[in-house]
């Protein structure tokens, strides 16, 4: 058994899916296996994996249907690792990452996932931006989606499957699923890099606002949380939810019915002009900021 298995989903990722591999091959340590998911890839990247394969022998190829979820799983299933990291195609490690997190593991055996904070590079306007991981419990997975896909480096038991219904914000569901009331710990030292570029699915803010507030309602049905901090978060969730989506969106993704009070407290806060002017100025505002707007 090797000590990491690394799961990059692969789709029309011909550009930038070796500056991922890598940064995997390039890490300190040494006992991995890198498993390539090409899932439905219609340009050079079947090519690219191949090449890949022949490179080292710690590169193995595999393929499912279309959906980064579809590929994850797929990962998972024929992964061999004591532990699993994943890594988008279009992203990094750092050189360290595995080092580190397999030795705090090893050392912390009550410790199930070690997590770091990401880079955010935007390619296009060659900015930089770090963001530190706020989770200070894996409570509080049911509450936000605190964990870029790449942070954490997990041990490879009682982990859930991704939600291959789910196109947004499907790793908020995982995390929240595999790591809810297990110990988990956070460092604050950069352990990958994320690249926005114009392909990035992550640059839609509108939908991963509206997703948020579904995956929500599926943790309420699965998670017994409540409490000021939750119905807060929900009332949150429920603006952006209604300030993003547009009527046809509404109609055709069946939110929670746990989600109706908030969303409903939502409308009428929505429908007090100068609150709603507020919320919009500081919904704006935070658009703008964003490496992803």
């Amino acid at each position: 058994m090797v000590k990491v298995s690394v799961i990059i989903p692969a789709y029309n990722s011909a550009e930038t899916l070796e500056r991922a591999v890598y940064s995997v091959l390039n890490q300190t340590m040494a006992d991995f296996e890198v498993l390539i998911v090409n899932n439905g890839s219609h340009d050079n990247t079947a090519n690219v994996i191949m090449g890949l394969v022949k490179r080292d022998g710690r590169v193995r190829s595999l393929e499912s249907m279309k959906g980064r979820s579809r590929a994850r799983n797929k990962g998972l299933k024929e992964a061999n690792g004591t532990y699993i990291q994943f890594l988008d195609a279009d992203d990094e490690l750092s050189s360290e990452k595995l080092a580190d997190g397999t030795a705090y593991l090893q050392a912390h055996p009550d410790v199930d996932a070690y997590i770091t904070s990401v880079l955010y590079r935007d390619d296009q306007k060659q900015a930089e931006q770090s963001q530190q991981i706020l989770l200070k419990s894996s409570g509080e997975l049911l509450k936000a989606n605190y964990l870029p896909i790449s942070a954490p480096i997990v041990r490879n038991i009682e982990l859930a499957s991704f939600n291959e219904d789910i196109e947004y914000n499907e790793d908020w569901l995982f995390w929240a699923e595999s790591l809810y009331e297990k110990k988990v710990v956070v460092r604050q030292s950069i352990g990958s890099i994320i690249h926005i570029t114009s392909k990035n699915t992550m640059a839609q803010i509108d939908t991963m606002q509206i997703y948020e507030c579904y995956v929500r309602g599926i943790l309420k049905e699965e998670f017994a949380a409540s409490g000021v901090k939750y119905w807060q978060r929900d009332i949150k969730l429920s603006l952006g939810y209604l300030l993003s989506a547009n009527d046809k969106t509404i109609k055709t993704l069946r939110i929670s019915k746990t989600m109706e009070w908030p969303i409903g407290w939502a409308r009428i806060i929505l429908a007090i002009p100068p609150l709603k002017w507020l919320i919009v100025k500081k919904w704006r505002s935070v658009r703008g900021r964003s490496m992803y707007g």
